[in-house]
């Protein structure tokens, strides 16, 4: 079995720059993300993604437009914001690399409510043709037990 390498510089760069365009792409002042940019995030086949929020699973990215739909159309959402902290972690093995980072949401609703929240992004990245793609993702909420 191959080593694990944690944290080398160039995974740490290149990932956070995929995650910083993630995080540009479910920003939103109109209520809608980037659609086509989230679609190269991904591996184009299926994928496995487990979200925290909705709560869902989805197959692909177009599973991630219908839960995304239903769940605006429930909270009312116009707006959405998504800031990584800046603890990306990267663990290597092969070429495959597992990321895991904090995120700071902030959504606002019709009815003027803004929900402020955390969320940690787990995600399993691929490196094809050059580019960093998402083959799994898993967004789940920090928990202490002291709170």
């Amino acid at each position: 079995m191959s080593q694990i390498k944690k944290n080398l510089s160039e995974d740490l760069t290149a990932l956070q720059t995929r995650i910083n365009q993630y995080c540009v792409a479910w920003t939103t002042q109109a209520g809608e993300p980037d659609w086509s940019t989230i679609e190269q995030l991904y591996a184009n086949e299926d994928l496995l993604h487990y979200d925290a929020v909705t709560p869902h699973s989805f197959a692909n990215v177009a599973d991630m437009k219908e839960a995304f739909a239903e769940m605006k159309q429930g909270l009312g959402l116009i707006s959405l914001k998504l800031k990584t902290r800046e603890d990306l972690q990267t663990f290597r093995r092969e070429d495959l690399v597992w990321t895991t980072v904090l995120q700071d949401i902030i959504a606002k609703t019709k009815d003027g409510k803004e929900l402020k929240f955390v969320q940690r992004q787990t995600g399993i990245w691929e490196e094809r043709n050059g580019t960093w793609v998402m083959i799994h993702e898993h967004l789940s909420a920090p928990s202490s037990l002291q709170s």
